[in-house]
């Protein structure tokens, strides 16, 4: 049909939301040390939310999760809708909305402790219900909500010929048959070890080797990108693999740069782009990020 334009591509991003508590510092403090920050703010945060709102920026995005019946829950939802993600299937709920406790330096390094609280009453049936209304061609988890909402986006897209992509953040322990169907399976280089450890002792390698690294992690993954902030991502899947470079920029801020990262390559990849183009989009998307004021974002 003349001047027919084809629909976007829809994902969803089933994942946490929480309200970040952010102190900025000279330096992180150590064990048992007490320091003084010059700055603190609160922002909107939590790895759903954040990767819903990076994929936002290129294609309709739902984020499914859960906030608490709360003034922090409604101003989740308001700040999602606001920078165009879509929370019809943000639920509420009596449990606070969750928290992270996030400690930056002026180098930009960062260290975080989250208090889950509403993300943890993300159920699977939760999740099943919005994925079925939603019906989105690719979906993204992490591991900020409970494990068995994880597995029912995995088996839906499973069942729906969805992409399936997992970020396993914080990492805990994974059953195989969740890692499996993740294409991509995007770990940083913490991550990547902690996986590679739990390997059989012949098929554990250097992880300091990222080509090898992403080899190995491939026998429990469909396809593997491996992060390494300044130093860009290298990644494998059945058809290619390689390495992306990032351009070396002086960091302001490097909380969220992982999930700007993985929601751009949903987002990439979602719209068709190959594996290696959506790689260096995603990581365009996150140098970007961390040279930017939280202030600015």
């Amino acid at each position: 049909m003349a001047g027919h334009t084809r629909e976007r591509p829809r994902v969803a991003v089933v994942g946490s939301v929480n309200i970040d508590l952010v102190v900025t510092v000279d330096r992180l403090a150590l064990p048992g040390e007490t320091i003084l920050a010059s700055e603190y703010a609160e922002a909107v945060g939590g790895k759903g939310f954040n990767q819903a709102v990076a994929a936002a920026k290129l294609v309709p995005t739902h984020l499914v999760g859960r906030v608490g019946d709360d003034s922090f829950g409604a101003r989740a939802i308001a700040d999602a809708e606001r920078r165009g993600v879509d929370v019809e299937e943000v639920a509420r709920t009596g449990v606070p909305t969750g928290r992270a406790l996030i400690e930056v330096s002026r180098g930009g390094e960062n260290r975080i402790v989250v208090a889950p609280l509403a993300n943890h009453a993300v159920t699977p049936e939760l999740v099943i219900a919005a994925l079925n209304r939603v019906r989105p061609v690719a979906v993204l988890t992490q591991l900020e909500i409970p494990f068995a909402a994880v597995a029912a986006a995995a088996s839906w897209c499973e069942a729906n010929g969805a992409r399936f992509m997992l970020n396993p953040s914080p990492m805990a322990v994974l059953p195989s048959e969740s890692v499996r169907p993740a294409d991509p399976l995007i770990v940083n280089e913490w991550e990547a070890e902690e996986l590679i450890g739990k390997l059989p002792p012949a098929e554990r390698v250097d992880v300091t080797d990222h080509a090898a690294a992403v080899s190995a992690l491939r026998r429990t993954a469909r396809s593997v990108v491996i992060t390494a902030g300044s130093r860009g991502a290298t990644f494998g899947t059945d058809t290619e693999s390689g390495h992306s470079p990032t351009t070396p920029l002086e960091a302001v801020d490097t909380t969220g740069a992982g999930d700007e990262f993985a929601g751009t390559l949903l987002a990439s990849l979602a719209s068709g782009l190959p594996f290696a183009r959506a790689v260096s989009r995603a990581n365009t998307a996150a140098a970007a990020l961390v040279v930017t004021p939280r202030s600015e974002r």
